[in-house]
């Protein structure tokens, strides 16, 4: 079975790849169809025996359920017409895939539940808020503008797009739930509950930012102006900054595995993604045109680290 799955993936990625425009572009673009490939790869040359093995069949695992959820969430927005239902399934993702590794690696003990139950609270929280915020209006501008620049061919590049390439994004963002729950059955120690405190921050973080930002746009006399108070009056991002705290505190709880201090890429690339990466410097570009007032917002207070003295 492992086989052909990975046979499946590869036929798959030779078919995300061959459709990437070519240059720079397509060798950056084919790190994503590949990295699955490399891991499979390593996995099948160990020794089965081993505990590198045995992490790198937990990562497979976690990768085996995130690529199911997310090929059904794909086949649902071709019926909606509506692709930003990945927005929806972002957080859930994360959390299928510590529940999988959870069920193969063994009982799992007080660590074990503390991992899930942090994971969880965050991940139905924020999908949750996606869900109120973005059904009700259909499919995101960002999706529909993709969905008239890709046109008939949209349908099918959508699934590598869209679902695919964040599949495997957030599949190395779980790197630290992979090493936090190889072991479920651990003790708890100091770890878990550094871990729960900058967790508990993050999510504290996000879900005020969320509230207010909310409690802004359905004030009929704000329409239109730029939120520049409590939490946004700290930074311009407080929700992104609470989601890299949120994957620190997950960092941690994979310090309960004796290798668990390797999946520091995962919360150092997030916070990157957050701060330099795609997530601030889209939604600043959009504000900048659709807000007068931005300008002199995005002058006064930082992007992504609060402010915490004037």
């Amino acid at each position: 079975m492992a086989i052909g799955l990975t046979a499946l993936w590869l036929a798959l990625a030779a078919v995300w790849i061959a459709a990437l425009p070519g240059g720079r572009a397509r060798r950056a673009g084919s790190v994503y169809p590949l990295a699955p490939c490399a891991v499979a790869a390593a996995w099948f040359a160990l020794d089965g025996g081993s505990e590198a093995a045995r992490l790198l069949a937990l990562a497979l695992a976690a990768a085996l359920a995130i690529w199911a959820l997310l090929t059904l969430v794909w086949l649902a927005s071709l019926v909606l017409r509506d692709a930003s239902i990945m927005d929806i399934a972002y957080p859930l993702t994360p959390l299928l895939a510590a529940a999988v590794v959870a069920v193969r690696a063994g009982p799992i003990g007080v660590h074990g539940w503390i991992t899930l139950a942090a994971c969880a609270v965050w991940a139905l929280r924020l999908a949750l808020h996606i869900a109120m915020r973005n059904l009700p209006h259909g499919e995101d501008a960002r999706y529909r503008k993709w969905r008239a620049r890709f046109g008939t061919r949209w349908w099918w590049w959508s699934y590598f797009q869209v679902f695919l390439l964040q599949g495997v994004l957030v599949w190395g963002w779980a790197l630290p739930l992979v090493f936090a729950l190889a072991h479920p059955a651990a003790a708890p120690a100091w770890n878990d509950a550094l871990g729960l405190l900058v967790l508990g921050m993050g999510v504290a973080f996000e879900a005020g930012a969320d509230w207010q930002l909310a409690r802004h746009r359905a004030d009929p006399a704000r329409r239109g102006t730029v939120l520049q108070s409590g939490l946004w009056a700290l930074s311009r991002h407080p929700n992104y900054f609470g989601e890299a705290l949120v994957w620190w505190g997950f960092f941690l709880f994979a310090l309960s595995h004796p290798w668990g201090w390797i999946s520091i890429a995962s919360p150092l690339y997030v916070t990157w993604f957050m701060n330099q990466g795609s997530a601030t410097r889209m939604t600043d570009a959009y504000l900048h045109k659709r807000r007068p007032d931005y300008a002199a917002y995005a002058a006064r207070v930082p992007a992504f680290w609060p402010r915490l003295w004037r």
